[in-house]
């Protein structure tokens, strides 16, 4: 497949994010016990500034899981949309969740820090949020294209307007 410059950026700049994300969760996973306790409580004290109550540290942790695999799935719908051309969010969730297991399983070997299959779940339902809603923007985005060029073209050819239904089944 031949890759224009644009697309060869939008492949360049996809992939860097994507990385920079997957590094960010390595480095969180690699914190140990009392690290990650003070990365928490650091942001339950941001949280605390700007709520005006304290949430519960718990709490906290469970959603940067599930904010940062819900980046992880959407980056990667992305990558291979970039990639490929095409959504893939079946395989990209798998793709994620292979990443989210590799992360438990790092998690063994760092002190104070378990694998814990509370956490997978948590990590896939990001992953699934963010495959969803990068999906959700894709299919947005290529209904309005299609409409826009569907009748820009039908007005233009025949100098007639067509619906973009009957544009769309019709043999050109």
């Amino acid at each position: 497949m031949e890759y224009t410059k644009k697309r060869k950026a939008y492949i360049v700049i996809s992939a860097i994010l994507l990385m920079a994300v997957m590094v960010t969760i390595f480095l969180l996973s690699a914190e140990n016990g009392e690290q990650s306790s003070n990365t928490s409580g650091t942001l339950v004290k941001i949280l605390t500034a700007i709520l005006g109550f304290t949430p519960p540290e718990d709490i906290i942790r469970t959603l940067g899981h599930f904010c940062e695999f819900a980046a992880l799935g959407f980056l990667s719908a992305n990558m291979l949309f970039a990639y490929k051309n095409k959504l893939k969010p079946v395989f990209t969730a798998l793709l994620s969740l292979g990443y989210a297991v590799t992360d438990e399983i790092h998690q063994i070997f760092v002190p104070e820090r378990a694998c814990q299959l509370s956490d997978l779940a948590v990590d896939f339902g990001g992953i699934i949020l963010g495959t969803i809603i990068f999906s959700i923007i894709y299919l947005i985005i290529k209904v309005h294209w299609l409409k826009f060029h569907i009748i820009f073209q039908s007005k233009s050819s025949n100098n007639t307007t067509q619906t973009s239904y009957e544009y769309f089944i019709t043999d050109r």
